[in-house]
C-alpha cells in the first residue's frame, strides 16, 4: 500500500501510515543531534537514523546497510560529541552489531544471533539498542514480551508533547498505530496516562479510542494486570463515554467489568476486602469527624517570660523557619524530653479568626488545637500546651527520641530509600493525612523534611502545620507549601482543591524518597517535562506514582485508594525489619530535626 510503511519491531506497528512520517523521523533526528552532547541523546539519534533507512526503503533493508550506517555516523558523531562518549557506546554495541551484520552466516542464523544480541543489550538497560536490534532481526509486534519501554528512565509527561504528536498527524490514527496491539504492561501504563491528558483536553472521541485499545489489550492478557488498573481504565472509558454521550455500552467495556468482576473475586478470596467499582465522581466533600470543637482563647493562655522559664527549660536549636525557631527543651516539672517552638508575633505568622469571630489565633495553633483533639494520631507530632507571651507564641510539642527528618534519613542512604523502606512509610503519612482531613485540617506542605522517623521503632510523624489552612469544598486561590510540590491545576488553572492536591504532593514524595530528587522544577516541567524515573522501579509502584500524579485531580486516588493499591497490598515484606535491616541508626551528635 502506497500510503503504509513498514516498521517491524516490538514497539512498532507492523504498518503505519506514511503521510508526514518523514517529516517526524528528521525532526526527531535533529533533535537528538543537536542535543548529543547527552550519551542517551546518541543512542536515540542512532535509533531515528534506522528509523529513517526504513521508511525509505519501506522496511526492505539488508543488513549490511545498518552496519554502513552505523559506521557512517559513528564518524560525524565523533565530530560533534565527546570522543569517549561515542567511542563507549560504539564498544558497548554498535561496532559489534556492525560486524554480526557483515558476516556470511545463513540468514537464520544470523537473525537469531541479532535477536540474542537484543536481548542481551535489554538486560542491560540498553533499550535504543535492543530496540535497534530487534528492528534489524525484523522482530514482529509483541513478540518481545519482555521488553520494556523506549526511553524507560524517562516517560514523556507534559501536555505538550502529546498535543504536537496530535496535531503533527492531524489525527490520531498514527499515535495509536504506534502502540495498538502491544501488551507489555509498562507501556498500558503509559498509554492510558496519555490518554487521561487527551480526556483533560477535551479531546474525548481519541480518549475512548485509546481506552478501547488498551481494554483489548487488558482482555487478551488478562494475567498481566492489576485490578487497580482495571478500574483506572473503567472509570476513564465511563467518564468519556458520559462526554460523547453514548448510551450503549461497548462490547470491549462489558467485558474490561466483566473480567473486573473476577478481579474483585479474586481479591476477595484473598484478602476479604471487596474493592468497590469505580464510579464517574470522586473525592466527595469530607465533613469533620471533631464534635463540639471550641477554637481555644489566647487570653486564657498569657502568661509572663519568667513564669515560661520556670516550666520549661531551652536547650540546642534544632530547625529554623520563615514561621518560627525550634529547640529542644525539658520540662522542668518531670524532665520530659520536648521540643519548644518560638513563633513570633506580627507579620512572620499567619493568624484566622476562629469560627465565633471572637479572637484571633496564629495558624498552626490553631490547627494543631485541632489535629491533637483526642483521639489523637500517633503519625502526627502532638501539640502538648502552648502559650501567648508578650512578644511570640510558644507550642510545646512533643520530641520523639531519637529522631531525625525524613530528609536526613535519607541522606544516610545516599540521598534514596528503596521501595520496601518507602512501603513502609507512606501509609504512616496516609494515615495522618486522613487524620488531618477528617478534622478538617490541610496541611499544604508534606514533604521529607516536614516529616519525622523514629530511629528505634521507625514510626513516622508529620509536623509544622504553619503553611496549612481549613479544609473546605470550594476551590483554593494560594498555595503556601514548597513550590515543588504545586498541584498542576494550580500553576494551569490558577486554583486547586484540596485532597486531590494532596495526593499529588504525595506522589511528589514518593518520587522524591525513592529518586532524591524532584520530578518538576518549574511550570515548564509540567508542560512539556518528563518524568524521570530510577533503575529497578517495579511496575506497581510506577503505577501507584503515574496515578498520584494524574494532571486530571479527578482522576487521582482518593486517600483510601492509594493504601489499598497492589504496592501497598500485595507481596509486602516485613515491613518493621527487613526495611531497615543493617543500617546504624545511632543519630550523630550534631544531627537536628526541622520541627
Amino acid at each position: 500500500m502506497e500510503n503504509q510503511c513498514k516498521f517491524p519491531g516490538p514497539l512498532m506497528s507492523n504498518e503505519m501510515q506514511k503521510e508526514n512520517l518523514n517529516q517526524f523521523i528528521t525532526q526527531k533526528s535533529e533533535e537528538c543531534l543537536n542535543n548529543s552532547d547527552v550519551a542517551d541523546r546518541v543512542e536515540e539519534y542512532l535509533f531515528w537514523q534506522i528509523m529513517e533507512l526504513f521508511f525509505v526503503n519501506n522496511g526492505n533493508i539488508m543488513m549490511s546497510q545498518i552496519s554502513a550506517l552505523l559506521l557512517k555516523d559513528y564518524r560525524l558523531l565523533k565530530k560533534r560529541v565527546s570522543e569517549d562518549t561515542v567511542t563507549e557506546i560504539y564498544k558497548q554495541w554498535c561496532l559489534p552489531l556492525a560486524r554480526l551484520s557483515c558476516t556470511f552466516a545463513p540468514e537464520q542464523e544470523l537473525r537469531e544471533s541479532v535477536i540474542k544480541m537484543g536481548d542481551d543489550l535489554d538486560s542491560k538497560g540498553l533499550t535504543y539498542a535492543a530496540h535497534i536490534c530487534f528492528m534489524v532481526a525484523q522482530v514482529e509486534l509483541g513478540s518481545r514480551d519482555q521488553f520494556h519501554l523506549i526511553g524507560s528512565k524517562s516517560l514523556p509527561f507534559g501536555i505538550k508533547i502529546l498535543n504536537e504528536a496530535i496535531y503533527r498527524t492531524e489525527t490520531y490514527e498514527y499515535v495509536l498505530s504506534l502502540t495498538s496491539g502491544l501488551g507489555q504492561p509498562d507501556f498500558q501504563l503509559f498509554k492510558l496516562s496519555h490518554a487521561n491528558r487527551l480526556a483533560m483536553n477535551t479531546f474525548h472521541d481519541v480518549a475512548f479510542k485509546y481506552c478501547e485499545v488498551i481494554a483489548r489489550t487488558l482482555i487478551s492478557l488478562p494475567g498481566s494486570f492489576k485490578r487497580t488498573f482495571l478500574e483506572r481504565v473503567i472509570l476513564l472509558s465511563r467518564n468519556t463515554q458520559i462526554q460523547l454521550r453514548q448510551e450503549d455500552q461497548p462490547e470491549w467495556l462489558q467485558e474490561l467489568c466483566r473480567l473486573h468482576s473476577v478481579k474483585v473475586s479474586e481479591a476477595k478470596t484473598n484478602t476479604k476486602d471487596q474493592p468497590m467499582l469505580p464510579t464517574s465522581s470522586k473525592h466527595e466533600p469530607m465533613t469533620t469527624k471533631i464534635k463540639d470543637f471550641q477554637s481555644p482563647d489566647p487570653e486564657q493562655h498569657i502568661i509572663s517570660v519568667e513564669e515560661f522559664n520556670s516550666r520549661y527549660t531551652s536547650n540546642r536549636l534544632l530547625g529554623k523557619g520563615g514561621f518560627g525557631s525550634v529547640y529542644s527543651g525539658v520540662r522542668n516539672e518531670d524532665e520530659r524530653q520536648v521540643a519548644i517552638k518560638y513563633v513570633k508575633k506580627g507579620q512572620c505568622y499567619r493568624s484566622f479568626n476562629s469560627h465565633d469571630d471572637l479572637f484571633s489565633l496564629p495558624v498552626e495553633v490553631a490547627l494543631m488545637e485541632r489535629v491533637c483533639h483526642p483521639p489523637c494520631c500517633s503519625n502526627i507530632v502532638e501539640m502538648l500546651e502552648w502559650y501567648n507571651l508578650p512578644f511570640q507564641f510558644v507550642l510545646i510539642l512533643e520530641y520523639p527520641s531519637p529522631c531525625t527528618d525524613l530528609k536526613m534519613f535519607a541522606k544516610r542512604y545516599g540521598g534514596c530509600l528503596s521501595e520496601g523502606q518507602i512501603r513502609h512509610i507512606m501509609p504512616q503519612v496516609v494515615q495522618a493525612v486522613q487524620h488531618c482531613r477528617d478534622r478538617k485540617v490541610l496541611h499544604r506542605d508534606i514533604k521529607a523534611s516536614n516529616l519525622l522517623i523514629n530511629l528505634d521503632t521507625f514510626e513516622v510523624k508529620l509536623i509544622d502545620f504553619g503553611c496549612g489552612v481549613l479544609l473546605k469544598d470550594i476551590p483554593y486561590k494560594q498555595y503556601s507549601g514548597t513550590h515543588f510540590f504545586w498541584p498542576p491545576e494550580l500553576v494551569l488553572f490558577e486554583e486547586y482543591s484540596g485532597i486531590p492536591a494532596t495526593v499529588w504532593s504525595l506522589g511528589i514524595l514518593m518520587f522524591n524518597l525513592l529518586c532524591g530528587e524532584y520530578p518538576f522544577n518549574l511550570k515548564e516541567d509540567i508542560d512539556d517535562g518528563c518524568l524521570n524515573l530510577c533503575p529497578g522501579l517495579s511496575r506497581d509502584f510506577l503505577d501507584l506514582i503515574m496515578w498520584c500524579l494524574e494532571l486530571n485531580p479527578s482522576l487521582r486516588p482518593s486517600l483510601e485508594e492509594m493504601v489499598k493499591h497492589e504496592w501497598f497490598t500485595e507481596g509486602v515484606p516485613d515491613l518493621h525489619q527487613a526495611p531497615f535491616k543493617g543500617m546504624d541508626m545511632q543519630p550523630p551528635e550534631e544531627e537536628s530535626s526541622s520541627f
